[in-house]
């Protein structure tokens, strides 16, 4: 039985705390839940030493820790707590000290009569400005419990469409990196030792095995030479990519690639729109809503676009008429929805449909890349070390067909 500290709301909205023995977390949380009591805050009393904060892996907020705090708040606020409580008692879920004297400082300030926005922008590492915005508006309106909630799914959505693509990515890196990994091997430690029979042999060598031997010998010689220039070459790149014209055309050229850049344009667009409609259901203008929304955007193309639309907006001109300009970004479905409802009054209803339209195409597509990707990832992996065991034992089956 292992040991957890808690705190609970109970069904009479007093705080309680202490501890309890279970075998599990899940179980802990079950068993504190019977009598209608809201656990907010639980963990193992007595951490191993792998679970304790090490100060640089856990120097961030992750998407994780922002979804429960967002929901954390929300759910304590609603339970009759105040927004200094519920920040308080949330701070203490938090692994980083620095976000934890971050929300402290928070609560510190709303304490001292400061709004729960205003604050949040004193560390706009941790919160964007469409969350600051978001939280403003639901404060003026008086529905912050609400405004945080939706602030969590938003975030929640966002984070399992990150998942997916992450995942459909990470399949191919895996079979390169072994694919890179086995010809390494075969070239720095295999083909040389190979090399030395053959020469002892006087065995007459194909042209394929001439090829990777004289590749594995200017490889091993050069070894500190080439990783002098992989570095320099890195080091090179990082700094390249920081003038924003090169990042700008970089962003541009990877929403060229087939299948990937569409992905990618839908998932720009599906976090905008999301971003949009939680700002218009806050009660901010569309003009402010996408000037709000486009530092969501993970795409310079698509950032400085929304950036040239704010202006034209705010002369009156439709949306739907500002995107015909741009048709490799805005497909003729996406302008004609928003189109429909600028003139239906239901802007934000067009907003949600673009928005489930994005979520099952990015699931769809992330599905189709991993279901693809993989046999010919595979063709491609079996034809590289074929070709490489071919070329390596071609000459002893030469010579034993010769005996």
């Amino acid at each position: 039985m292992a040991k957890f500290s808690y705190k609970l709301v109970t069904k009479n909205g007093q705080i309680k705390t202490g501890s309890i023995s279970a075998l599990t977390k899940k179980g802990a949380k079950k068993a504190l839940s019977k009598d209608s009591s809201i656990v907010i805050f639980i963990s193992p009393k007595d951490r191993a030493f792998w679970q304790k904060e090490i100060p640089f892996l856990w120097s961030g907020f992750s998407s994780t820790e922002k979804i429960n705090f967002f929901r954390n708040v929300s759910m304590m606020n609603s339970s009759g707590l105040s927004i200094v409580e519920a920040l308080t008692i949330s701070s203490e879920e938090i692994k980083s000290n620095k976000v934890k004297k971050a929300i402290k400082v928070m609560a510190d300030n709303t304490m001292n009569g400061q709004k729960l926005s205003k604050t949040m922008e004193q560390f706009p590492k941790y919160f964007s400005q469409d969350i600051i915005e978001t939280v403003n508006m639901g404060e003026v309106s008086g529905e912050l419990s609400q405004t945080l909630d939706r602030i969590a799914t938003d975030l929640e959505k966002n984070a399992e469409i990150k998942r997916r693509i992450v995942s459909a990515s990470m399949y191919p890196l895996i079979i390169i990196s072994a694919m890179v990994v086995v010809v390494t091997i075969l070239l720095f430690y295999v083909l040389p030792e190979i090399g030395k029979v053959y020469q002892e042999l006087d065995v007459t060598l194909p042209l394929s095995t001439k090829i990777l031997l004289t590749i594995g010998s200017f490889l091993t010689l050069h070894l500190y030479t080439l990783l002098l220039i992989i570095g320099c070459i890195m080091v090179l790149s990082f700094f390249l990519l920081k003038i924003k014209k090169i990042h700008y055309t970089l962003h541009y050229l990877m929403l060229r690639i087939p299948i990937f850049g569409n992905l990618i344009k839908e998932y720009n667009l599906l976090l905008f729109f999301r971003s949009i409609v939680s700002l218009i259901k806050s009660g901010v203008s569309l003009v402010d809503s996408v000037d709000i929304a486009k530092k969501t955007i993970k795409n310079d193309v698509y950032e400085k676009v929304f950036e040239n639309v704010q202006p034209i907006l705010l002369r009156g001109v439709p949306l739907s008429d500002i995107l015909i300009s741009f048709p490799f970004l805005f497909t003729t479905q996406t302008r004609k929805i928003i189109e429909v409802g600028e003139k239906t009054g239901k802007l934000n209803d067009s907003f949600g449909r673009i928005i489930n339209y994005y979520e099952n195409s990015v699931e769809y597509k992330t599905k189709m890349m991993t279901t693809l990707i993989e046999p010919v990832l595979m063709l491609i992996l079996g034809i590289v070390v074929g070709g490489l065991a071919i070329s390596v034992f071609l000459p002893i089956y030469n010579l034993v067909d010769a005996f």
